[in-house]
């Protein structure tokens, strides 16, 4: 990533995560005296403007899995995950049948809480539906901590608010053709944002014609990621480079099928082109094999996907430990949060606005930047949702 993002690309001695502080180091007027004393969870289905489409899906509906978890004092902590359309009442049954009971009652404590529900899951799984749920938790509860201590969550994780700059997504998917690319390539660098990631995958020779079409566009200090959403072999994706190796790209992301870590670090062996990957995996464990096997520069947690935002903090201490970028996916309000706790977040994504629709106060982007809110917590709540909830 560019050096206006940050001091050093060359130097991983630079990067840190800001100190955040573990629930049990806070004061006894904080985490240790409060607990969790009832729980409700709802289901929401937000249909977007109009279908959108990657190489391996296409989807017009965003479902949103709300938690509320409050606490003995009377503060609410709002946590929520989200599926693309399908599997959203499967991730809230989860919730209500295993998770919930043992939630209530627990101390307001994140990673005790997380610890023990991961314990208590053990045989069902820790990946897709068991991991959204427990993600859901666990933001619920950072938030409520928040609200109990009265600090924004980014200052609870031991940064301080500021600034976060975005790259742009939402002109980049795959059903566009390039002349729609070009013009959402302009809007992107009017409206100030950092970069533009486009969506790949669909055929080679099309793809090197949008892409190259993008980039002629773009303002040569503006970044251009490419996403192929996991719908490359390794030679394909390895001839999409090489054709694509005189244009500037700032990363190629998930361009082999998930859990394919061998694969990852075969292909970046061989082509020169960053390669970020993340977004789909559920657990730091995850994380922890392309990291081992040299097959990742940028990684890409998903606080929703990967369990919420401690075991986000976790891949973002691994990528400390390895010179290594984070650039999260999705879920920019609350990323914005871990961004200003984390010195290696250069830049986090702008995704679709369908989460807007449910947010009682929506976070401003303003010349491509967006502010974590500086109300407790994550400072994000739900306001008139009743037409989007569902049985």
């Amino acid at each position: 990533m560019r050096d206006r993002y940050r001091e050093s690309a060359l130097e991983p001695e630079l990067f840190c995560c800001k100190k955040w502080i573990p629930e049990r180091e806070m004061s006894e007027s904080a985490a240790s005296t409060g607990t969790i004393q009832t729980v409700e969870t709802a289901l929401y289905r937000v249909p977007n403007e109009q279908t959108l489409e990657d190489a391996t899906q296409s989807f017009d509906t965003l479902e949103i899995v709300a938690l509320t978890a409050e606490s003995d004092d009377g503060h609410r902590g709002l946590g929520f995950t989200y599926t693309i359309g399908r599997g959203g009442a499967a991730v809230k049954r989860f919730l209500d049948d295993e998770l919930v009971p043992l939630v209530e009652g627990q101390p307001i404590a994140p990673r005790t809480v997380r610890s023990s529900l991961r314990g208590e899951t053990t045989f069902i799984g820790r990946e897709g539906i068991s991991e959204f749920a427990v993600a859901a938790v666990d933001i619920a509860i950072w938030d409520l901590l928040g609200k109990h201590t009265g600090l924004p969550l980014c200052e609870l994780l031991g940064g301080t608010r500021e600034p976060v700059p975005m790259y742009e997504t939402d002109g980049g998917w795959l059903q566009y053709n390039a002349d729609t690319l070009v013009e959402n390539a302009r809007k992107v660098a009017d409206r100030g944002f950092a970069g533009m990631k486009m969506k790949v995958g669909s055929a080679i020779d099309r793809d090197v014609e949008r892409v190259r079409a993008v980039r002629e566009t773009l303002p040569e200090e503006l970044d251009l990621m490419l996403d192929g959403n996991c719908s490359y072999t390794v030679p394909e994706a390895r001839q999409l480079a090489n054709r694509l190796d005189d244009t500037a790209i700032t990363w190629f992301e998930e361009p082999l099928p998930k859990g394919d870590y061998a694969s990852y670090a075969d292909l970046r062996r061989r082509v020169d082109v960053p390669i970020a990957t993340g977004e789909n995996f559920y657990n730091e464990t995850q994380f922890r094999q392309v990291i081992d096997r040299n097959a990742v520069d940028y990684l890409q947690p998903d606080v929703c996907r990967v369990g919420g935002i401690t075991p986000w903090m976790t891949v973002a201490e691994q990528a400390v430990a390895n010179g290594l970028s984070v650039s999260p996916h999705y879920i920019e309000p609350i990323h914005a949060h871990l961004a200003c706790a984390c010195d290696t977040v250069p830049v986090i994504e702008h995704h679709s606005t369908v989460l807007d629709e449910l947010l009682a106060e929506p976070v401003a982007v303003d010349n491509g930047r967006i502010t974590p809110p500086d109300r407790p917590g994550h400072g994000l709540s739900f306001a008139d949702v009743d037409q989007y909830r569902t049985a």
